[in-house]
């Protein structure tokens, strides 16, 4: 008697998915890189810098007038280890955040507002600074 193992087409395709070789986009394309990237040891942790995170990113979307008229770059939507993240204490983050008009961001890449933000403690004692909000070229650290 002969048997036959069959593998559900969508566990191949994972399998020959990862195989594959990958084209990775120019760290530069996803992040602004500001420096010492931000990391979380613990659960914890990780939880409070992707909170972070997302209001910093939420914080730079209401100052530029919303999502119709601008979009944060992508690396502010995806894992914060990828962010443009800088540790500047405990506690206490500064994002570098490049956005634009959300077509431009979406299919070209194209910034054109620069927005530096730093949130600092946990919870509801964090606080949310626009340290820099402007155009790109104009900006000095």
């Amino acid at each position: 008697m002969k048997h036959t193992i069959t593998v559900p087409s969508l566990i191949l395709a994972s399998v020959i998915a990862m195989a594959l070789p990958t084209t990775a986009q120019p760290m530069e394309k996803q992040s602004s890189g500001t420096g010492t990237a931000c990391t979380a040891a613990t659960p914890k942790e990780q939880i409070a810098l992707n909170a972070a995170k997302n209001e910093a990113r939420q914080m730079a979307e209401v100052t530029n007038g919303g999502l119709n008229f601008y979009r944060a770059e992508r690396a502010m939507h995806g894992a914060v280890v990828e962010s443009p993240c800088e540790m500047i204490g405990p506690n206490s983050w500064r994002f570098t955040i490049r956005g634009g008009e959300p077509s431009a961001v979406a299919l070209e890449e194209e910034y054109t507002i620069l927005s530096v933000v730093t949130v600092t403690g946990l919870g509801r004692d964090r606080n949310v600074t626009i340290d820099y909000n402007g155009p790109i070229e104009e900006y000095t650290p």
